[in-house]
């Protein structure tokens, strides 16, 4: 496909070419390699390509040997290929790998924004996504483009002691038994880390209001966007239509239909119970095993327990994907049901088909997860889908029709398991159930229809905007200087006291300025 001539599949309701209001969508993101936000950056660059329309992707770094076909240079160069500027690679890039990583992230989404503000005076709307705090460049710039903000998940959730929001109790916080060296390393690092990451949180909801238009990827992620973000909220109920949400775009040729399910097919002769996941953590692939060990149980005395398959994406050399398999096969071990059971880490794309075609059902299991593609794949190829009911997942499995959501206990999901084991039948009538949902509800076609119609609604919208005052702006960051250098002298202040023992090294200057305090004035009849 050129990008000046859509196919047919761009036709939306077979008689109107879906056109872009914008003449010229430029795209502003970190790193196109291959993942989730990757693939959406793609969709809604190709969505974008029509009569009329020029796009543009900048971003800080796009490898060859490790990105998506569309944007590839060679052999054959993808209908993106041309469209990718890189900024910043040799220089920026190396100079922020010392730093946090949001604000090395914050950074080189700035100097990009930069970047795309200078060289491309023509751009009509800027799409970006990741961290929102570039938006205040264009909002203090008279004369910028229009702004999309398309928002994955609040980046103030995406912190490494969560799992999309929720905070995860460490064994070490847990236990007392860490020695006093390292309980007063952490004791002085803890401050830094506060004010690292309250500033970065202060920055996303200060920063966020700035663009003309917000997308977020499902209902669940609105939600969250608008709990901890009040702003945002109160922003929302002034103008409903303010944040919407856009799904990320499926590409339904890419997917696997549904082939050699038998409607007749014989209960001894079941498919898979199939997980495809990342080997992460937050995947809670566990609650599968402790779910395939209860159903062991239950049908100990029937022959026909189909097998349990963990596939999905692994990297030796990410440190977490090969832990979590190994905890995965501890467990499996565990609860005796390791024969059963087949780990099939950096499965190939056949191998991954053949899956998804053949399952009897497919489980996914992350918590809150904000979207969730797995499942769309999985009902698209024909296979019921058994999720915790919870995230993105709620909006896209129909219960009882086209799978089950289940609660995140090992009981619940046996149970939806134990069902479609000893009823094939309806397993099958499931699976067809969900192919025709998804064909019907996530096909581009509907897409691109709706990104035409948001991208309209920005355009309108940057005509009714006010340029930020700089004297706002100028307020904030002197805010921000004071507040870090007050922070930074009483850090400096702790750490002396604690130096020369006049306060213990687990305890805080307030803290025990507070204890002798109520130890000198505790019998005080006032």
């Amino acid at each position: 496909m050129s990008p000046s001539s859509p196919k047919d599949e761009d036709v939306v309701g077979g008689t109107n070419i879906v056109t872009i209001k914008a003449k010229h969508v430029v795209f502003v993101h970190l790193d196109l390699g291959i993942g989730g936000a990757e693939q959406l950056v793609i969709n809604l660059a190709m969505a974008s390509l029509s009569p009329g329309t020029k796009v543009t992707i900048y971003t800080a770094h796009c490898s060859q040997s490790h990105c998506f076909a569309a944007v590839k240079k060679a052999p054959h160069a993808g209908p993106l290929a041309h469209c990718v500027q890189i900024r910043g690679s040799r220089w920026l890039s190396p100079l922020t790998r010392f730093m946090g990583t949001a604000f090395s992230s914050t950074l080189r989404m700035m100097y990009l924004t930069k970047c795309v503000l200078r060289e491309l005076p023509d751009a009509d709307l800027i799409v970006m996504d990741v961290l929102p705090t570039p938006l205040w460049l264009c909002a203090s710039v008279k004369s910028s483009p229009a702004t999309l903000y398309y928002c994955h998940f609040p980046d103030k959730l995406l912190t490494r002691d969560t799992i999309n929001g929720i905070p995860i109790i460490s064994s070490e916080s847990s236990t007392s038994s860490s020695s006093g060296t390292a309980s007063l390393v952490q004791s002085l690092i803890q401050p830094f880390r506060q004010l690292y990451r309250g500033t970065l949180d202060a920055l996303e909801e200060y920063t966020l209001p700035m663009a003309d238009f917000i997308c977020v990827n499902s209902e669940f992620t609105k939600q969250e966007v608008e709990r901890v973000f009040p702003s945002i909220q109160t922003k929302n109920q002034q103008d409903p239509t303010y944040m919407q949400v856009l799904y990320p775009p499926i590409d339904l040729a890419d997917f696997i239909p549904p082939q050699g399910k038998s409607s007749s097919r014989p209960i001894n002769n079941n498919g898979p119970i199939v997980s495809l996941n990342r080997f992460e953590r937050k995947k809670n692939i566990g609650l599968l095993l402790n779910a395939y060990a209860l159903l062991v149980e239950v049908l100990k005395d029937n022959k026909a327990i189909p097998p349990l398959v963990i596939a999905g994406g692994y990297d030796v050399r990410n440190v977490e994907n090969v832990e979590y398999l190994a905890e995965l096969r501890q467990l499996a071990s565990t609860l005796g049901i390791l024969d059963q059971t087949l780990f099939r880490p950096s499965v190939s794309d056949q191998e991954r088909a053949q899956l998804l075609q053949e399952a009897l059902v497919v489980v996914y299991t992350p918590d809150r997860e904000h979207f969730g593609i797995v499942p769309l794949e999985a009902m698209y190829a024909g296979s019921p889908v058994v999720a915790v009911n919870s995230g993105g997942p709620r909006e896209t499995v129909r219960h009882a029709e086209t799978g089950f959501l289940c609660a995140n206990t090992p009981a619940s999901v046996c149970e939806a398991l134990h069902t479609l084991v000893r009823d094939p039948d309806l397993a099958h009538r499931m699976g067809q159930a969900g192919h025709v949902h998804v064909t019907q509800t996530f096909g581009l076609p509907q897409f691109r229809s709706t990104w035409s119609r948001m991208v309209t609604t920005a355009m309108d919208r940057r005509l009714r905007r006010r340029p930020l005052p700089r004297s706002i702006l100028c307020t904030y960051l002197g805010w921000s200087r004071d507040v870090m250098l007050a922070l930074l002298l009483a850090w400096l202040f702790t750490f002396a006291t604690k130096t020369i023992g006049l306060i213990p090294p687990s305890a805080t200057v307030w803290g025990h300025v507070k204890h002798v305090v109520h130890q000198r004035f505790a019998k005080d009849e006032f």
